[in-house]
């Protein structure tokens, strides 16, 4: 990887953590759980102890390869873009719902092995994974999973869209026309994921079935659903989940997600932003029990007082305000808190990780 990121390519092909912010940022997690084992209910540590068997497990397993799942209702056409990407049938499509009762797998190569290893913890069948038509060299390293329909009639099928969805490196969410905008999508997903939009595609698919500017307006709309989901698009070169439209039947627009998806792949950093992103959530889970609920800094009496007197000995009420800033912008640092270097910030998509 470049230099500056959090994780380095191990000769086996895993991943050993080095330096720079994810691995402190996890670190830090691992310590704040250790010193809080005897004074918090394990039900309120649970979950960020997941994220740091997740991570631990993940970068055991192949940095070589990138895991992207393809989510979607009954009939969005999820399984014709899988094959439509493959560049042959391997996915069933058919009337009869649900088609997809198991998760099926494509695996471009890559230089190195590990691909099993991450089929056999997303728990692909051997009979379901497959290779691509032609081996496309931009699509190098893509693991692509077509799952269950998430709005399945089937509880083991939701179940086991739910579980893989915590276990992939990035989704793209397929949509069609009429159920763009359903609520079990957007408040049992979307909403909950919101934070975790750089590793997110969301594609409109079947457009040929929408006439003249049609297509535009819609999706138009689903990016004001995405916003008010609390969504950040990939825009003008900001970080955030892409929008785009296509037909898988056509093969309209499949290119240009081809395109985007090889650069997504190529950056082998979808990993380390979905865990950037699990850091986050847990994080948040956690807040309530480590950050008072007062505003932390001077009071204002001390304010004033503060800046009577340095105004009186400099002749600048400017310059109390500027040393009340640099002290706010330290105080975490000298501190030295797992929960303060737990919540270090983090880069946008394609960005490096600040080092600790």
């Amino acid at each position: 990887m470049a230099e500056g990121s959090g994780y380095r390519w191990a000769e086996d092909g895993g991943r050993q953590a080095v330096r720079g912010g994810l691995r402190g940022r996890l670190d830090a997690l691992r310590e704040l759980i250790a010193l809080s084992r005897t004074r918090l209910d394990g039900r309120a540590l649970e979950g960020a102890g997941r994220v740091l068997e997740t991570a631990d497990e993940r970068y055991r397993l192949s940095g070589e390869h990138t895991v992207v799942a393809l989510a979607g209702a009954t009939g969005s056409g999820k399984s014709s873009l899988f094959n439509a990407l493959a560049g042959a049938n391997r996915s069933q499509v058919g009337p009869r719902r649900p088609t997809t009762a198991e998760p099926v797998a494509c695996v471009w190569p890559g230089s190195r092995p590990g691909a099993e290893g991450l089929l056999h913890r997303l728990g692909v069948p051997s009979h379901r994974r497959h290779a691509p038509a032609d081996g496309n060299a931009e699509l190098r390293g893509l693991i692509l999973i077509d799952l269950p329909d998430h709005d399945s009639s089937a509880t083991e099928h939701r179940a086991q869209v739910d579980r893989m969805l915590e276990l992939v490196d990035a989704v793209i969410w397929v949509v069609d026309p009429e159920k763009y905008a359903d609520a079990v999508l957007h408040e049992r997903y979307l909403r909950p994921l919101a934070g975790y939009a750089e590793v997110m595609f969301v594609v409109l698919n079947q457009v040929d079935r929408l006439p003249g500017d049609a297509a535009d307006q819609v999706v138009d709309d689903l990016r004001r659903l995405l916003d008010e989901d609390g969504l950040a698009l990939g825009e003008h070169g900001e970080p955030g989940a892409a929008v785009l439209a296509l037909s898988a039947a056509t093969g309209k627009g499949v290119g240009e997600l081809r395109e985007a998806l090889g650069q997504f792949v190529a950056e082998r950093g979808a990993a380390d932003r979905r865990l950037a992103a699990d850091v986050d959530a847990a994080a948040e889970r956690l807040r309530s029990v480590y950050v008072a609920q007062c505003p932390v800094g001077l009071t204002e009496q001390a304010r004033a007082e503060f800046d009577d007197r340095l105004a009186e000995a400099v002749g600048a009420v400017a310059t109390g305000r500027a040393a009340e800033r640099d002290w706010l912008r330290h105080a975490e640092r000298a501190c030295g808190s797992p929960w303060a270097r737990l919540r270090g910030r983090r880069g946008g998509r394609g960005s490096r990780w600040d080092n600790p």
